[in-house]
């Protein structure tokens, strides 16, 4: 079972549905393992989760890097000539209101104190460092994602970096966010590596989304659910829909494909 957070999970105030650390352990008493996929840093995440985080899993940076029990499992990084090529280009957007994330595996980095760029930085990353140039991450960490804030990401960001979609999956991960990870990273070929851990079959995995980071996810299982305030092009994916992430859409049809965990939360 692997969910996406914003837009999916988590309702608009950024919320986690009502008791869903309750169903995240009946789930796991059942033998089902719940994974937050997510384009976040791990660390934001695996907060927001504390109380059960050692009986779920974590897909973050976009399939980037995944943890179980506080242990990284995987790390796909970038090369570092890789990461200034593509900090050079996204200083052509400068300009234009375009700031660069780089996220590693240690911390998440930025040179930058836009106001809106800042507040959204914060969000979504809870190690946050300060460089004199990014460029100084060399030798400090190795990064797994550049993240480009704009807010017409669909418009300027994501058109002008797709040229280097050849090399590099370039995602417009929402409204605001254009990410640039490896190009064998995506969170469809996450799930696929939990499920192959899990000796999971196609028809043995549910997957939520909301954006164009989650469209991989929609064809690695059988039950792939956009969100009815999804992204058109995920919902024309998905082989489900379901109730808005305001509606508590993912608990609903985790519910109703699996009746048992309603009883068990209703014997609680």
């Amino acid at each position: 079972m692997a969910a996406d957070l914003d837009g999916t999970l988590l309702n608009s105030a950024h919320e986690l549905p009502r008791d869903f650390f309750e169903l995240v352990e009946r789930m796991h008493d059942m033998g089902i393992v719940f994974a937050a996929a997510s384009g976040r840093q791990y660390y934001g995440v695996e907060r927001l989760f504390e109380p059960v985080r050692d009986k779920m899993a974590f897909i973050a940076e976009n399939g980037g890097i995944a943890f179980e029990k506080g242990q990284c499992v995987y790390s796909l990084p970038m090369p570092d000539e890789g990461v200034t090529e593509m900090i050079e280009s996204a200083r052509e957007l400068y300009k234009d209101g375009v700031r660069i994330l780089l996220s590693g595996e240690k911390s998440a980095y930025v040179t930058d104190s836009d106001p809106d760029f800042a507040e959204s930085c914060h969000i979504y990353c809870a190690r946050l460092t300060t460089l004199q140039k990014l460029t100084d991450f060399m030798g400090m960490d190795r990064i797994i994602k550049i993240a480009l804030f704009d807010k017409n990401a669909e418009k300027l960001t994501y058109p002008a970096m797709n040229r280097f979609s050849d090399r590099y999956n370039v995602i417009l991960s929402n409204t605001h966010w254009v990410d640039i990870v490896d190009k064998n990273v995506n969170k469809g070929n996450a799930v696929k590596r939990l499920m192959e851990k899990l000796g999971a079959g196609f028809d043995e995995a549910m997957v939520f989304g909301d954006y164009l980071n989650d469209l991989e996810m929609m064809s690695c299982c059988k039950y792939s659910f956009a969100m009815q305030n999804a992204h058109p092009i995920l919902k024309e994916n998905a082989a489900f829909i379901a109730p808005s992430n305001d509606e508590n859409g993912v608990v609903k049809e985790i519910l109703r494909h699996i009746p048992q965990l309603d009883e068990a939360l209703q014997c609680t």
